[in-house]
């Protein structure tokens, strides 16, 4: 029986483009049809699944299965109710995770960040809770919902999935909350970051302390970056990515660098891909390759560990 990794991350760990390296000769779509419904071929499929850097960590080591989420994209925040939903074993059609999981099995845990935008951040303001998005640039808000927590049938706390009680444009209560605090709006970028990596952080504190399940981080973005690196515990356990013997700190600084490692810009593609922003096929596997030099240097599987 294979021991679970949990690869928790968005579509950089899920794979999107790679199957435009797929040898079929099926229709294969470009991002931007993919993107407006088009399917993609059963053999692409597997080949996305089968190139992708949780698999190839996974199938490095003997009798372990990468376990990532069932759909494409997603946020930090998500990433984190995965993790969550693992330790459940909660599977239905509608939850992230796709098979059932021994918890008392996983060796592992992955957490590859995400843009930090995608994440909501939530405040109380006035005796109410409320959440607010950011647009990509992270200067400008999207939307801000009035909410309310639920609870699982646990009895436990729902924090990822409130009931939105309203959805406005109108981010005065925001503002005032902003004033309240002495926090400013581009000092919030700085707040929203902090408050997000310490929700990551006690994560996966928390397998390691309560479940003796070591963690690795790795950052496509450097949003994080300054936290992480700042933090001796993060710090630790941070992936950089190594390509011709140098050292990235996260995957943007790698196609910023070598941008033949972003599919867009990627000649050894077989099918035309749009511009696809994300890691080419020969970057999953300086990926992976770094993570498991991480994983083999701290010794983090079938040994004793070196943090």
């Amino acid at each position: 029986m294979r021991k679970p990794i949990i690869f928790a991350g968005c579509s950089f760990t899920w794979g999107q483009g790679l199957w435009s390296y797929c040898p079929t000769k099926q229709n294969v779509p470009t991002v931007d049809d993919y993107l407006n419904g088009h399917p993609i071929p059963h053999d692409a499929q597997q080949f996305r699944e089968s190139n992708r850097w949780a698999q190839l960590v996974s199938r490095h080591y003997e009798n372990f299965e990468p376990i990532i989420k069932r759909h494409n994209g997603g946020t930090d925040e998500e990433s984190i109710k995965f993790i969550d939903e693992v330790k459940r074993n909660h599977v239905n059609q509608h939850t992230l995770l796709t098979q059932n999981v021994e918890w008392n099995d996983v060796e592992l845990c992955v957490f590859q960040t995400t843009q930090i935008y995608r994440s909501s951040f939530y405040f109380n303001h006035g005796g109410k809770d409320y959440r607010v998005f950011s647009e990509p640039n992270r200067r400008n808000f999207d939307r801000l919902e009035h909410i309310e927590y639920l609870k699982n049938p646990d009895g436990i706390v729902n924090t990822y999935e409130p009931n939105i009680l309203k959805e406005t444009k109108d981010f005065n209560i925001f503002y005032d909350w902003l004033i309240d605090n002495k926090i400013s709006v581009e000092d919030f970028q700085k707040t929203h970051c902090n408050t997000m990596f310490n929700k990551i952080k006690n994560k996966l504190k928390e397998l390691e302390e309560k479940y003796n399940i070591p963690t690795l981080i790795i950052s496509w973005t450097d949003e994080y970056l300054k936290e992480i690196l700042n933090d001796e515990w993060a710090s630790k356990r941070f992936v950089k990515i190594n390509h011709n013997g140098k050292e990235y700190e996260c995957i943007e600084y790698l196609f910023e660098k070598n941008p033949e490692m972003e599919i867009a810009h990627d000649p050894s593609v077989l099918h035309k891909s749009g511009i696809d922003g994300h890691p080419s096929l020969v970057c999953h596997r300086h990926i992976a390759s770094s993570i498991i030099n991480k994983i083999t240097t701290d010794k983090l599987l079938n040994g004793k560990r070196n943090i």
